[in-house]
C-alpha cells in the first residue's frame, strides 16, 4: 500500500477543492501512462476537479473501485509482476463517453453566447500563444468581456490542459503559488519551497495558462513583491515550457510601461510574442452583435472607408434611438450590464406577448438610473 504523505494530502481548509488526488501527482502518473490514454485521463482530472468530486465519487462513476482509481491516476496500475497497465476498458469508456456528452452540452450552451470583435480577438490570442508556447498579453478596461472570454477559451478548448488562474487579491510570491496550486488541485497549504516545486510539476507544454488580473500584482504595496511575482511567473513558463495568455487592466499595462518599477517588469514585457491592446469601452460592433443576438435592431457597419465608431454612428444614424443607451452602457456600465438591461427589456415585451423593442431596453435602463439614483425624501 502507498504511503499518503502530508505534501500529498489534501487540505483541510474551505479553499481546497476537496479532491484527495494532488495535481502534480496525478500529472505525474498520467505521464507513466501510454500517450493515447493521456488526454482522457487529464481531461477526467480537471472534470472531476472543477465537480469537487472526491476520489470515492470519482471512483463510483467510472464504474471501478476506489484504490484501482487511485492507482490509474497515480501510474501504480501494475500486474503481479509489477508491469504497468493500461487503465480498465470500462473506466476509459465512461470518460470518453462523458467527453462526448459534455462537447455536445458545450456546444449547445455556445450558442446562447455571443462571439464579439473582443471575444474574437481574444479567441485568436489564446490560440496563437498556446500553437507557438509563446507568452501573450490582453490589456483592455474593465467590464468589457475579458474575463468572459477567457473562461469561454479554457471551456471550449481541451479543458483539460487549459488552466485559468485568477490573481485578484494576491500580493506576494508564496499567494501566487498558491492560487496556481488550487487551480491545479493541489493543496496551498504546503510548505512553500514544497509548493513550488508540486506546481512546477503539473504544468508541462502541453498547458496553456491563462493568468488573469495580472495589474494585481503590478502595482502591489509590498515592496519588491512585483518584481518578485513577475520573475516567479517568468520561472513558471520558463522550467515547463507552458504556454502562457496574461490578462489586466490598463492599470497593468501602465505600469509596466512607465511605472516605479518598469524597468524590471519591462523584462516580462519584452518576453510577449502578442499584445492585444483593447479600447478603453464597449465597441460599437460588440454592442451589435449582443444586441442583434437578442432579435433587436441595430445599424450596420459602415463601409470600410468609415470606421465602426461611436461618434461615426452618431452622425450616420441620427434617428436611432438606442444609440443613447448603448454608447452609455459601452462607456459607463460594460458588457454584463448590456445583457442585464436586454434580458430585462425582453421581460417586459413577453408579459405583453410581443417582440422587444427599443423602448422596452430603454425602460429598462431607467430603472437601473432610478435604483441609482433615487429621490431623497423632503
Amino acid at each position: 500500500m502507498t504511503r499518503v504523505t502530508e505534501s500529498q494530502s489534501p487540505a483541510a481548509t474551505e479553499t481546497w477543492n476537496g479532491t484527495n488526488l494532488a495535481g502534480d501527482i496525478v500529472e505525474t502518473g498520467i505521464k507513466k501512462h501510454r500517450s493515447e490514454f493521456q488526454g482522457d485521463l487529464r481531461w477526467w482530472y480537471r472534470y472531476s476537479l472543477d465537480r469537487k468530486m472526491t476520489q470515492a465519487e470519482c471512483a463510483t462513476d467510472l464504474g471501478v473501485d476506489g484504490g484501482t482509481y487511485s492507482r490509474v491516476m497515480r501510474g501504480e496500475y501494475r500486474n503481479e509482476s509489477g508491469q504497468l497497465l493500461p487503465p480498465p476498458a470500462k473506466m476509459l469508456s465512461r470518460i470518453r463517453v462523458l467527453r462526448t456528452q459534455l462537447r455536445a452540452l458545450t456546444a449547445e450552451e455556445s450558442k446562447n453566447r455571443v462571439m464579439t470583435l473582443t471575444g474574437r480577438e481574444i479567441h485568436q490570442v489564446c490560440r496563437k500563444a498556446w500553437n507557438d508556447l509563446q507568452i501573450a498579453f490582453i490589456f483592455g478596461n474593465s467590464h468589457i468581456g475579458k474575463t468572459e472570454n477567457l473562461l469561454w477559451f479554457r471551456d471550449e478548448n481541451n479543458h483539460g490542459a487549459t488552466i485559468y488562474v485568477d490573481l485578484q487579491g494576491v500580493l506576494g510570491v508564496q499567494e501566487l503559488y498558491r492560487e496556481f496550486a488550487r487551480a491545479l488541485g493541489i493543496s496551498p497549504d504546503v510548505a512553500p519551497m514544497k509548493l513550488q516545486a508540486r506546481v512546477l510539476a503539473a504544468i508541462d507544454k502541453s498547458n496553456l495558462i491563462l493568468v488573469d488580473e495580472f495589474h494585481n500584482i503590478t502595482h502591489s504595496y509590498r515592496k519588491g513583491s512585483s518584481i518578485a511575482m513577475v520573475n516567479a511567473l517568468k520561472s513558471i513558463k520558463d522550467r515547463t515550457g507552458c504556454a502562457m495568455v496574461i490578462c489586466a487592466t490598463d492599470v497593468g499595462r501602465t505600469e509596466i510601461e512607465t511605472g516605479h518599477d518598469s524597468k524590471l517588469l519591462n523584462q516580462l514585457w519584452r518576453r510577449g510574442v502578442i499584445k492585444l491592446h483593447l479600447p478603453a469601452a464597449l465597441r460599437v460592433a460588440d454592442v451589435r452583435a449582443v444586441v442583434r443576438a437578442h432579435k433587436l435592431g441595430f445599424p450596420d457597419a459602415p463601409k470600410a472607408s468609415r470606421k465602426d465608431l461611436w461618434k461615426h454612428l452618431r452622425e450616420d444614424q441620427p434617428n436611432f434611438e438606442g444609440c443613447d443607451c448603448c454608447e452609455r452602457i459601452a462607456y459607463n456600465f460594460g458588457i454584463k450590464h448590456l445583457f442585464s438591461v436586454l434580458k430585462d427589456g425582453k421581460m417586459v415585451a413577453e408579459k405583453e406577448g410581443r417582440a422587444l423593442e427599443w423602448q422596452d431596453v430603454l425602460e429598462a435602463q431607467a430603472i437601473y438610473d432610478a435604483l441609482s439614483n433615487p429621490k431623497k425624501e423632503v
